[in-house]
């Protein structure tokens, strides 16, 4: 499937941005919640690499086998993009698709920033705290991992 396909449903991911919301989120939460995303990823023998962050900080960083140097780039461009509007790095690409728009030609943004899914920000109430990203497979896998792992962060609340 290529990128330019639409390949979720736009509702459902504004709905995810709506919903997967935290209470509280402290440093050794977001520690947690990485260590469980890099184990999801090595159960599926993915190569990924997961990333948190709380602010400006780097809080959780793991590369799975498999993972080379590209994913830490890809992982901060979908960071940038998450950190800019604030919704997940899916969202903000599937949405443009969705109105035949191209991302890099409708917001001007350079290279540096990818609507790629992968992509998710964490907010503690309606405050934006940070970003949880992962990197290396198909986009809507990338995606979805961090769904998984988020929602069960919060059913752990």
């Amino acid at each position: 499937m290529s990128d330019s396909e639409l390949l979720a449903d736009v509702a459902e991911l504004e709905r995810q941005c709506v919903d997967l919301r935290f209470d509280s989120l402290s440093h050794e939460d977001a520690l947690a919640l990485g260590m469980d995303l890099a184990a999801r990823a090595e159960e599926r023998n993915w190569p990924l690499a997961v990333s948190v962050f709380l602010g400006d900080q780097h809080v959780f960083r793991y590369a799975c086998p498999g993972t080379t140097a590209e994913n830490d780039d890809w992982i901060e461009r979908k960071r940038k993009t998450v950190y800019k509007f604030q919704e997940s790095s899916f969202l903000v690409g599937q949405r443009l698709i969705a109105q035949g728009k191209e991302f890099h030609a409708e917001t001007g943004l350079d290279q540096s920033f990818a609507a790629h899914g992968g992509g998710f920000p964490l907010f503690i109430g309606d405050v934006f705290v940070g970003a949880v990203i992962a990197s290396g497979v198909p986009q809507q896998d990338d995606h979805a991992i961090v769904i998984e792992a988020l929602n069960a962060a919060l059913n752990d609340e």
